[in-house]
């Protein structure tokens, strides 16, 4: 209501209480704001006019009576409640301002207060205030008394509680409503006192306690108050962040913290208070714990260049972090080196404290990017600084601390690019070193409690298998030297007994062996006496059978080692015995010993008494040979009631024993069999999960249901259990797939059961290789065996590699057998039995000709499949093993059978979909097997007469044969053939298909230069010369066309058209390693030389050598045709360029209160903006909108105008303003109304800038924008309409020197804008 009608009311209204009284309401009732509105006006008229006491009792009255009611009916959800809140805000200021002189402020906060105190019990009452209501109301109440100590001081502490339980949109609104206000209305040593009370609360609070949300918390509340904390003026009682450990504390915390914009805020107060201390320049540095703590930070005015490059770098490098892009933090990491030489090298004096490299390390460690992680780790290894003794005891708890922790994670310890499979990790060798010279640069009296902690750390958490190896593995490397006392072999023995119980049990021994390495070197431990105790005499009668069974049964493994002479003294003795293990009847076997009435015998010697007979009588039957029938089928029943006798872990001689009696058995007792053979495997299985005893039970299980004598037993004769051995083995697949090595033990023996190596040929080697025959499963599986790993398991893997490499230098290959439980060694095992293999021995060709076509048939089953075929998927990965094992067996087969059964294979697997490495090993096929059957050439040209819409691409398979026509050609009769090559590579010359014609072309080239095919002379080809010279002569031409001219030059690099020879290149290097290698195939699908030589004895033959005579080949990289970059970055200099983000503004409070319009939003944060308005209401597209309206928020304009206000909820315009549009003022103008709006803004004093190209504008270069302007942009098509062009005035366009007619809009408007912002930079905007 305005004076005018107020005074005209109260003209008609003689008697102002009655109207006073008129406007009130019931407490009961809610009125209309316009009523509200109206007694606001009239008190505040009234109270300029009378100080009565009986109007500040009404007015009194009205507080209690009118607005407190109102106010607790009112909730900041409802709709219109804000509007209601502000009319009776404004009612309640006014009213307080009247009452101030009495205690009705002191009243209305001991009402308010407790609102803010209490907590959302889910109690909705009625007579409750709102919590939002109540913090406007407190702000209200404040902003309209004077300064009172006694309600400020009641309302910091009751706000300061709320800070450290509320949410953080409410903490938010207190800051600014209530803190904001009553910083506002204090004088200077009132300010100083109230910020005093909130600094000493706040930094006590996070000294108890230092979580990660405390100190998120402290940081919004010390940041918002950062204008008032680092003001320039001196006052001994205003807190002075330069001076306070607790502060430096706090920013510390928030640097390391996981949240971003807690990190922002941090370097954010940490920045204000460097530029503080230049602008003072004063000495001034942390003094609160002087003689406890280091001092944090320091300034000395003599020292302020120093000062400022280091702190700028600090800041530099952990904006830069932010980014968690590696090729973006790599080029910062000298400026690190340039921080800790800095610190390191004034570590006496005092200005740099190491804690701050801390946080920055801290910081990399948690980076969600790996590669950032690894970086800070190799980079902190590799510190030289910490070889100072000062520097190092510094970095020490840093080390136990978060170092250990980033150490446990295992995708670090990945081996590089450039490292073999079998090498230790670079992680790992760096980790040994820094071990070394760590400790070494440590104070002598801090070594031993440094390295106590470091172990007990070790034993506090679960590691990964790896990473505690090669921890342990750089402790054992430490110098033997006394550190250690009882303490720290109760702490190794904590890491021995709690953190590696489920690791891989290679590892886990290695692990183990060097930290007991580790602990006799580093610990000074009395040796104690071990006392050994007898069994009693009482039972020494069990005692001498348990030692002379004993004896009996490692005499008889003495024996099969081949120690003891055959005619020895001890060897009579042992076959002697027959007649004791062989009686009539077979019921002593397996008899346990007599418990004693005295002392019991521990069951597991009774075990250990029953295994010891089964050793006896197993040697004793591959010494006598076979039994008679019923005492075979009587003894091998006792053999399967041992295995329920015996644990798992003690069935090894029982399955020898049956290994040699089921043979004997199966034709007249083909049910016992099976059910020994199903026992034995349930065994097996049982003991999956216990590694240590897994491997020679699964072996001599593998002799049992393998024996050469089941492994004849056909179908037809033996059909059950032909059945269970075949279930068998589909269950034995199962289990390899999950555990490495079981397959390994399968394959070996039957591969050295079909065909031992040295073996002569015979009729009796022929049965048994006849077997082979039967089990084609089997030999199949292991042509294409191989699981894919996850990374973390091929991690193991490489890592139980490298421990295998080591030796006798690591017991735990000494005491853990490890042997072939290579995941690669059932296809080499199966490759050098395929090598052994006689082409003229009619059953061997008929095995691998079966073994062909069945490989055939499952690369034509994977391309026929709907499976998802990608590189270095295990579809891709089988067929690349099947046709590496097919050019394997190639030179080996007859004639015959590869024209007749192969040859039309390979073409029509020509025609598939391959992977880049499965077509080289396609092509090389095709040209040996037209090599080895020149008369069969006409197939070649068939594949290029097939429908064009099947061939497609896949004719680049068959151009690239021809590419090799050198080597086809002496085999060739008929040297017509030239021409054919000519003639169908030209025609491929002009297909519609970029890649074709450049296979083509190439094909072209290379048959054309074969001067000796040209039987022909010139003048009878005709007019194919001229052709061919003007295709090639376009070829030549690429060079100077762009991409063409790459891909040109690329083909003709490439390893299988420059170097690669299918003739001299056929061998098993090439084929299994080099090939892979060069093809990009993932490198745990090479094969390398090392593998061939050490897991079997491989065959050497002419026709297929082992190692490639020529070495061209092998001298390829992969990715020597293309552009790559090779290495690490060179070490940038000091003031390299690297990618910098500026920190917008000032990132002062979290605010979350969407109902603040933006311009309130920024102000309330301290955000400057100008005096600049872009109209942008000629603009229709959402992502020009998008983007203009982050550029006039990031450089500060006053609003954005816009045709509809709709825009900011399109995707296209959020994904470009990336939420800028919270920050910025945006005003809805419709074209039609543009002329009106620009006419006003024209009577505002404002300048109408056009952004045109008109015949009078002016050049952006020499323009000076006044302080008050007004961009209007043009449509993006149309661009400003002619009527909208008069009210300009001026119009400014940007000098341009290309072709092109115009610039996109929003990169037009973007800088004008950045001009105007370079202009008046300094006066109205924040840089």
């Amino acid at each position: 209501m305005s004076n005018f009608l107020l005074n005209t009311l109260l003209s008609h209204h003689p008697d102002p209480e009655n109207l006073f009284s008129t406007l009130c309401w019931p407490s009961t009732s809610r009125p209309d704001i316009e009523k509200v509105e109206a007694l606001t006006v009239l008190i505040k008229e009234l109270s300029n006019k009378s100080q009565e006491e009986r109007f500040i009792c009404k007015v009194q009255s009205v507080i209690w009576n009118q607005c407190m009611p109102l106010m607790q009916t009112i909730s900041s959800a409802d709709d219109g409640g804000k509007d209601m809140l502000s009319a009776v805000c404004g009612l309640f200021a006014v009213c307080v301002s009247t009452c101030q002189t009495h205690d009705v402020p002191e009243k209305v906060s001991q009402v308010l207060l407790p609102v803010l105190l209490s907590r959302d019990d889910g109690n909705h009452e009625t007579s409750r205030f709102d919590m939002d209501v109540a913090i406007e109301v407190t702000a209200v109440l404040l902003s309209s008394i004077s300064y009172d100590r006694d309600i400020i001081s009641r309302t910091l502490s009751c706000t300061l509680c709320c800070v450290k339980d509320l949410s953080d949109s409410v903490i938010s609104k207190i800051i600014v409503r209530i803190w904001f206000t009553i910083l506002k209305s204090c004088d200077k040593d009132s300010e100083s006192e109230v910020l005093h009370q909130i600094w000493d609360d706040l930094l006590s609070w996070h000294q108890r306690d230092q979580t990660e949300s405390v100190s998120a918390r402290v940081l919004v509340c010390l940041t918002s108050l950062s204008d008032h904390l680092y003001s320039s003026e001196t006052s001994q009682t205003r807190p002075d962040p330069r001076r306070s450990q607790r502060f430096f504390r706090a920013i510390q915390a928030g640097l390391i913290h996981k949240d971003s914009v807690t990190r922002k805020r941090a370097l954010y107060l940490l920045t204000r208070c460097v530029a503080l201390a230049e602008i003072k320049k004063e000495d001034v540095f942390t003094s609160e714990e002087p003689n406890r703590d280091e001092i944090l930070f320091r300034w000395t005015p003599e020292k302020k260049q120093l000062l400022r490059e280091f702190w700028e770098d600090y800041a530099l490098v952990l904006e830069t972090l932010e980014e968690n892009q590696i090729h973006v933090i790599r080029p910062v990491l000298n400026r690190i080196d340039m921080l800790v030489e800095t610190t390191a090298t004034d570590i006496q004096g005092g200005l740099f404290s190491p804690s701050w490299l801390l946080c920055v390390y801290q910081r990399m460690f948690h980076s969600e990017n790996k590669a950032v992680m690894k970086e800070g780790v190799n980079h902190l290894l590799e510190l030289k600084a910490l070889h100072r003794p000062v520097f190092a005891l510094a970095f020490s708890q840093f080390v136990i601390g978060p170092l250990m922790d980033v150490l446990a994670e295992s995708s670090l310890y990945h081996r590089a690019l450039q490292q073999n499979i079998r090498d230790c990790p670079e992680l790992g060798v760096k980790l040994q070193m820094f071990m070394v010279n760590f400790f070494k640069s440590l104070p002598e009296e801090n070594r031993g409690s440094v390295l106590l902690q470091l172990v007990q750390r070790l034993g506090s958490r679960h590691w990964c298998a790896v990473p505690l190896l090669f921890l342990s593995q750089a402790l054992s490397c430490l110098s033997p030297c006394p550190l250690l006392g009882s303490d720290g072999l109760h702490a190794f023995r904590e890491v021995l007994r709690c953190t590696m119980i489920t690791h891989q049990v290679l590892l886990r021994g290695a692990s183990q062996c060097f930290l007991l390495r580790a602990a006799l070197c580093l610990t000074d431990v009395i040796t104690l006496k071990h006392i050994c105790k007898w069994m009693n005499p009482s039972v020494s009668g069990q005692v001498q059978r348990v030692v002379s069974m004993a004896t009996l049964a490692l005499l008889c493994d003495v024996d099969d080692r081949g120690v003891l002479n055959y005619r020895s003294e001890a060897m009579r003795t042992l076959h002697s015995l027959t007649d004791y293990f062989y009686p009539s009847s077979s019921q002593h076997l397996n008899q346990t010993l007599l418990k004693p009435t005295s002392v019991t015998i521990r069951s597991g010697q009774r075990n250990f008494f029953i295994r010891d007979q089964w050793t006896c009588l197993s040697f004793l039957q591959k010494s006598a040979g076979t039994l008679r029938a019923p005492v075979a089928s009587e003894v091998l029943r006792a053999a399967v009631d041992a295995l329920a006798l015996l644990p798992g872990h003690l069935v090894l001689p029982v399955l020898d024993f049956m290994a040699s009696v089921v043979p004997q058995v199966v034709q007249c007792d083909e049910s016992l069999c099976i059910e020994a053979i199903c026992a034995s495997w349930k065994v097996v299985q049982a003991l999956s999960t216990n590694p240590h005893d897994f491997w020679s039970t699964l072996q001599g299980f593998v002799r049992l249901a393998f024996h050469q004598g089941l492994l004849q037993l056909t179908e037809e004769q033996n059909h059950r259990i032909t059945a269970c051995i075949q279930q068998i083995v589909t269950e034995l697949m199962e289990l390899a797939q999950v555990r490495s090595g079981v397959f390994n033990v399968l394959i070996q023996h039957c591969c050295e059961t079909w065909l031992p190596c040295g073996a002569a040929e015979g009729l009796q080697s022929d049965v048994v290789f006849s077997t082979a025959l039967l089990h084609l499963d089997i030999l199949t599986e292991a042509c294409v065996y191989g699981p894919v790993f996850r990374r973390d398991q091929r991690l193991v893997q490489e890592v139980q590699s490298y421990v295998e490499q080591l030796g006798d230098s690591c017991a735990a290959n000494t005491a853990v057998n490890s042997d072939n439980r290579d995941d690669q060694f059932p296809r080499v095992c199966v490759l050098a039995f395929l090598c052994r293999l006689n082409p003229s021995n009619q059953l061997h060709q008929r095995l691998m000709e079966e073994l062909v076509q069945r490989l055939l048939r499952k690369d034509a089953e994977i391309s026929k499949s709907k499976v998802r075929y990608y590189s270095n998927s295990i579809q891709h990965r089988v067929k690349n093993r099947v046709w590496q094992t097919l050019l394997l067996l190639l030179h080996k087969l007859r004639p015959e059978f590869v024209s007749e059964c192969v040859l039309s294979h390979v073409c029509e697997a020509g025609f598939c979909s391959n992977q880049a490495s499965v077509k080289y090993l396609i092509e090389w096929t095709l040209i040996l097997v037209l090599h080895q059957n020149p008369s069969r050439i006409q197939n070649l040209w068939n594949c290029f007469s097939l429908d064009h819409e099947k061939t497609k691409t896949s004719i680049c398979t068959f151009l690239s044969v021809l590419v090799h026509l050198n080597v086809l050609l002496p085999k060739l009769q008929d040297k017509a053939q030239w021409r054919r090559a000519v003639e169908v590579s030209l025609q491929w010359c002009f297909s519609h298909n970029f890649s074709i014609r450049l296979y083509a072309l190439l094909a072209l080239k290379r048959v054309w230069e074969l001067e000796d095919a040209r039987v022909l002379p010139e003048e009878h080809l005709g007019a194919l010369t001229t052709v061919v010279q003007a295709c090639l002569q376009q070829a030549e031409a690429m060079q100077n066309t762009g991409n063409a001219m790459k891909n040109w030059s690329r083909i003709q690099d490439h390893f299988f058209f420059s170097a690669f020879n299918p003739i001299m290149d056929y061998s098993v290097e090439i084929i299994f390693h080099i090939f892979p290698l060069l093809s990009e195939l993932a490198e745990d699908e090479w094969l390398p030389l090392w593998k061939f030589e050490s897991f079997v004895d491989f065959p050497i033959g002419a026709a297929l050598p082992l190692k490639n005579s020529v070495t061209d080949l092998c001298e390829f990289q992969p990715g020597d045709w293309s552009q790559q970059d090779k290495g690490g970055l060179e070490q940038e200099e000091r003031w390299a360029e690297v990618q910098k983000k500026i920190t917008p503004w000032k990132l002062s409070v979290q605010v979350q209160e969407p109902e603040l319009m933006a311009q309130q939003r920024a102000a309330r944060l301290g955000k400057l903006t100008s005096n600049l308005l872009v109209v942008a209401s000629l603009i229709d597209k959402p992502t020009n909108l998008g983007g203009l309206c982050r550029t006039c928020e990031i450089f500060g304009a006053k609003a954005l105008v816009l045709d509809s206000l709709r825009h900011v909820n399109d995707k296209q315009f959020q994904v470009l303003s990336v939420s800028s549009e919270l920050w910025l003022p945006m005003l809805e103008v419709k074209p039609a109304e543009l002329s009106d709006f620009l006419q006003l803004k024209k009577r505002e004093g404002y300048w109408v800038i056009g952004v045109e190209q008109t015949s009078n504008s002016q050049s952006l270069r020499d323009y000076t924008f006044p302080e008050r302007s007004l961009l209007l942009l043009g449509n993006e098509r149309e661009g400003i309409p002619a009527n909208l062009l008069q009210l300009v005035d001026v119009c400014v366009e940007i000098p341009q020197h290309g072709i092109t007619r115009s610039l996109n809009v929003h990169v037009s408007a973007a800088l004008l804008v950045w001009e105007y912002t370079r202009q008046h930079l300094g006066q109205n905007t924040g840089s």
